[in-house]
């Protein structure tokens, strides 16, 4: 079984992971302080990155490179700079490319940090393998859904659940595929 694919990502709980402007301020309130809501977990778990072009292009606009050395895969067929020491591959083609390029280099898990529209397609494509939901107890009444399109049947297995004192709850699942359950 190949390792997994995890699309650990913040999502106001009406259901967006960005404002209308494609912008994440309203994370400002949960950065930082004392409490890292799962990330140290899962960035020790993780043997690299996967992002679209255009998360790859705020995570420059955001400061120092955040993820240290970490193999970082962003889709795209035109290379980018990429920040000192930071090790970025650029791979051209679909999502299942981008997964077997990262898979074929690093043997671990790996972290689908995003954007939308390649978690988007890599969902639909049956390609994540769990999901960590950060749900972020704020409203924001339009943006940038996670679950926007159609997905295949599958089932989701609980993996955890924490609550931190911010009103933040970290939901963990395993994505089981095969035919949705039927009657209620």
């Amino acid at each position: 079984m190949p390792p997994p694919i995890i699309l650990y990502i913040a999502m106001s709980l009406d259901g967006y992971i960005a404002g209308p402007d494609g912008s994440v301020t309203w994370l400002g309130p949960y950065e930082g302080g004392d409490e890292d809501y799962g990330y140290g977990c899962l960035l020790a778990r993780i043997g690299g990155l996967l992002m679209g072009r255009c998360t790859y292009e705020q995570v420059l606009g955001l400061g120092p490179w955040p993820y240290g050395s970490l193999p970082t895969f962003v889709l795209g067929s035109r290379p980018l700079r990429a920040p000192d020491k930071a090790d970025v591959s650029f791979v051209a083609g679909g999502p299942a490319d981008l997964v077997r390029a990262a898979r074929e280099r690093t043997g671990r898990p790996l972290w689908l940090v995003g954007g939308a529209r390649l978690a988007q397609s890599m969902l639909a494509a049956g390609l994540v393998d769990e999901l960590e939901l950060a749900l972020v107890p704020v409203l924001l009444g339009g943006g940038i859904r996670l679950f926007d399109g159609p997905l295949p049947p599958g089932t989701l297995t609980p993996a955890g659940v924490r609550t931190y004192r911010s009103g933040l709850v970290l939901l963990r699942y395993r994505i089981e595929r095969g035919p949705q359950p039927t009657g209620a």
